[in-house]
């Protein structure tokens, strides 16, 4: 044993996958040997592995590792070669520095080296050259063979879809035991339910995912766009981009041009058949489109309903053949890494019971109202807390015009109108605010008699609207107790025996 072994007593072995084509198994036989190494020289060691890149910048066991070397834990560290430590230039010499300030050594399988001396300090040097370009041409033999790999229908995508197996003899994708649960999802999706009612159909029976996780519509929405259950293999969706960088200094994922993406139809058996996959994407796209609105008619509730936990407003859907419903709350609130989020626990509920709980509260104010209406009558004086003041409920409507107005321009952005439609539902909306700004204006002016007309007027609508007589259209109807509410705070917490709980808000209150 010659002097520099023998002052070596106590190291760190330092194990990392440093190469794209190296497996799990590389790395157990390259651990064993590190290990076979320091007992036959009667080391004591501590092991520091992991398995990402040598590019990847997160390295915790080498930065665990560098902390108790500062700290004089180890008089060397062992590994099989120098550039497991870092194919950076930068990261290496990073590394080295370190090992040198500190006195430790480094132990390879051929050699040991002491950053100390000159000799070992160039040299080490000069390897780090040629292991980085070991290392960028090893990568593009790689890309270059996924590539060919991907033109012969190959599946190189990375992680195995739900539903498929990877069959690593033939390189192809074959149906598993979850094909039927994928296949469901669009049997549902094409006999008219969405992806929020998909999951909750999923939800009622009890379908988990492989993982034991459930199906929400983020997961759905990702089968029912994904090429690869129709057969087909798509390889180079994204590219590196040599310019832009994420937060973390790393370079940023962009999606590739269609031309520069490898698309092979019929690679492997399909799931689905494409005739049924391209409908799903002309149903998408459709819904996309789509303004809520549209997609299900006007509800008279409709920008009304505020989640009584976040505040957010609620939306509608129908089922297939089945009941209008008030959806529940989809507001996410995330952990503070952004990565994992619990949905707002407020749940929906069928449109019928809703408005049975709102008409019981509404028809009270109206049964207010309308004494109200009565006793200035009898005094003929109008009253400041009148509670539909219709100064207040104008002022109202143009501000709502005003928003509508700034939904559609952020719609023709968004390319759900096109510029003539959106020209032509901003002219529909001025021609309105103008009209509502005249309203207001003549306000002043008209009598008390005139005003005691129009309440009154007012008073039969909504009394014909509780009795169920009412004539006037969704939208008008809308319209009117838009004019009145400001929104109504709900809320439903629980299982599906939850009762509401509701509060009106009036404006002018």
């Amino acid at each position: 044993m010659n002097n520099t072994m023998s002052v070596i007593k106590k190291v760190a072995i330092y194990s990392r996958k440093s190469r794209p084509d190296e497996t799990d198994e590389t790395l157990k036989r390259q651990l064993a040997f590190l290990i076979d190494k320091c007992v036959d020289n009667n080391w004591e060691f501590e092991v520091f592995q992991e398995y990402g890149s040598s590019q990847d910048s997160n390295r915790p066991e080498l930065n665990k590792m560098l902390e108790k070397i500062q700290s004089f834990h180890y008089d060397a560290v062992v590994v099989t070669d120098q550039d497991r430590l870092s194919r950076s230039t930068v990261g290496f010499h990073q590394v080295k520095e370190i090992l040198t300030n500190y006195g430790v050594q480094l132990v390879t399988s051929s050699k040991i080296y002491d950053y100390a001396t000159q000799e070992d300090d160039l040299m080490s040097d000069m390897q780090s050259i040629v292991a980085k370009q070991e290392y960028l041409n090893i990568k593009k033999r790689l890309v270059r063979g996924k590539r060919q790999s991907a033109k012969e229908g190959n599946w190189v995508g990375g992680k195995t879809p739900i539903g498929y197996l990877y069959d690593h003899k033939t390189k192809k994708l074959t149906p598993d035991e979850n094909a039927p649960t994928i296949r469901r999802i669009y049997e549902l999706y094409l006999s008219g339910n969405s992806s929020t009612e998909v999951e909750r159909i999923f939800d009622l029976d009890g379908i988990l995912t492989p993982s034991g996780s459930k199906w929400n519509k983020a997961r759905i929405s990702v089968v029912l766009s994904n090429p690869v259950y129709k057969g087909t293999v798509i390889y180079g969706k994204t590219k590196v981009s040599k310019v832009e960088k994420k937060p973390s200094g790393s370079p940023k994922q962009l999606r590739a041009d269609e031309s520069d993406q490898i698309i092979i139809d019929h690679a492997h058996e399909p799931i689905v058949s494409p005739e049924d996959w391209e409908k799903v994407k002309d149903i998408r796209e459709g819904r996309l489109t789509k303004p809520p609105s549209a997609r299900i008619g006007k509800v008279i509730f409709t920008g009304l309903i505020k989640c009584g936990l976040c505040g957010r407003t609620h939306s509608f859907q129908r089922r297939k053949g089945k009941e209008l419903r008030v959806t529940s709350c989809q507001t996410r609130y995330y952990s503070d890494d952004g990565e994992k989020y619990t949905v707002c626990k407020n749940k929906g509920v069928k449109l019928e019971l809703f408005e049975q709980v709102f008409f019981a509260k509404f028809g009270q104010f109206v049964n207010e109202l309308e004494l109200y209406l009565e006793e200035i009558k009898q005094n003929i004086k109008h009253d400041e807390t009148n509670p539909v003041d219709e100064k207040a409920i104008l002022t109202a409507n143009i501000k709502k015009i005003e928003a509508d107005i700034k939904k559609v321009q952020k719609g023709f952005i968004a390319e759900i109108y096109t510029e003539d439609e959106a020209q032509k539902e901003i002219k529909r909306l001025k021609v309105q605010k103008k009209y509502v700004e005249e309203k207001l204006k003549r306000l002043d002016t008209k009598s008390k008699d005139e005003k005691i007309d129009e309440l009154q007027g007012t008073l039969n609508k909504l009394t014909s609207l509780l009795e169920g007589t009412s004539d006037l259209e969704t939208k008008d109807i809308n319209y009117l107790l838009t004019a009145i509410i400001d929104h109504i705070e709900y809320k439903r917490v629980g299982d599906h025996k939850a009762e509401i709980e509701m509060k009106i808000h009036y404006k002018g209150q």
